[in-house]
């Protein structure tokens, strides 16, 4: 994989995909397992902001959420 944002994409979209119900951190590292670095990738997100961690769950961001439905409106 060439794209360094791709991984983070990929657990982002899993995430959005999810909404509103949060994933356990195993579940979604199944989920993504062919992809590089997919707990890295997580770990980055939360640190900007756009995933939320509790614990062993993890969800996207109300302002992730937000930043969404603005940037789809038409």
């Amino acid at each position: 994989m060439t794209d360094p944002n791709a991984t983070q994409r990929a657990v982002l979209g899993a995430l959005f995909r999810a909404h509103p119900r949060m994933l356990g951190i195993d579940e979604l590292a199944d989920e993504l397992s062919g992809l590089p670095r997919v707990r890295e990738a997580l770990r980055v997100l939360v640190d900007d902001g756009l995933a939320t961690q509790l614990g062993e769950l993890v969800g996207v961001s109300r302002a992730a959420v937000r930043f969404q439905a603005l940037s789809t409106a038409s």
